[in-house]
């Protein structure tokens, strides 16, 4: 995956009705393997942030939807661009993916609600978070919940 540049990077995670987190894009690496092979381990900085981001914001879309007795499980999609002249990001993407469909009062609540993420507040201002809501499909559904 390439994050420098102009090319966009893309990170996948989901959020199950169960409340837990899986990264479904990239893969995490093999510790063991990755270690005796002499490969670097884990996710690099920019990654760490988007998955942050993430988490944050499906889990208050979460609280959002179970307030309302509607389905929880999310698909996040974070794409981000860095701007290597000036080593930055210069925006973020993400895209929230649900079963439910609101109505657009509901989606006005749950843009308020996710703006009080802290993770979001932490990067107001220096760099543009964008976010859409989009319906999940059967096929991201049954990935999301199985694995």
């Amino acid at each position: 995956m390439n994050d420098t540049g102009t090319d966009a990077a893309t990170l996948t995670l989901c959020r199950t009705t169960q409340g837990q987190v899986r990264i479904l894009h990239p893969c995490s690496h093999d510790p063991l393997g990755d270690a005796v092979k002499g490969k670097p381990l884990g996710y690099n900085p920019v990654q760490h942030l988007a998955i942050a981001l993430g988490c944050c914001m499906t889990e208050f879309a979460r609280r959002f939807l179970e307030r309302r007795s509607l389905p929880q499980t999310l698909v996040a999609t974070l794409d981000w661009q860095l701007d290597g002249r000036h080593c930055r990001i210069s925006r973020i993407d993400l895209t929230l993916r649900m079963a439910a469909r609101l109505s657009e009062e509901e989606r006005h609540i749950l843009d308020r609600m996710m703006n009080h993420c802290p993770v979001h507040q932490a990067l107001h201002g220096n760099v543009p978070v964008h976010i859409h809501v989009a319906p999940l499909g059967e096929e991201e559904l049954r990935l999301a919940e199985n694995g």
